[in-house]
């Protein structure tokens, strides 16, 4: 691949990433709540046998992938619009998302 097109490219995948997500799937901290034991995932695989690498669509962006333990992260965010929750959904990396109640 020529520089020009590998260029281009790299320009196109940094104006997909630069969006943040929609306000619908977006969430945020529940008051109290903090991500201090959280780390960010070594080559998407997280050292503990409970996480699982995920990234988290705050309201302000993306996060890196981060390892989550799924039995409470859920419990620590909160949607930003009213009548949906936090879900994860399997893939490479997890996903968490908000969906209608």
């Amino acid at each position: 691949m020529t520089w020009k097109k590998c260029g281009l490219l790299g320009a196109a995948l940094a104006v997909v990433l630069s969006c943040g997500p929609s306000k619908d799937e977006a969430v945020r901290l529940k008051e109290g709540a903090n991500l201090d034991d959280v780390v960010e995932c070594p080559f998407l695989a997280c050292p503990g046998l409970i996480d699982i690498c995920t990234e988290l669509l705050f309201e302000y962006g993306r996060s890196p992938p981060l390892c989550v333990n799924p039995s409470d992260i859920c419990d620590r965010l909160e949607c930003l619009e009213q009548g949906r929750r936090c879900v994860l959904f399997d893939g490479i990396p997890v996903q968490l998302r908000c969906i209608d109640e």
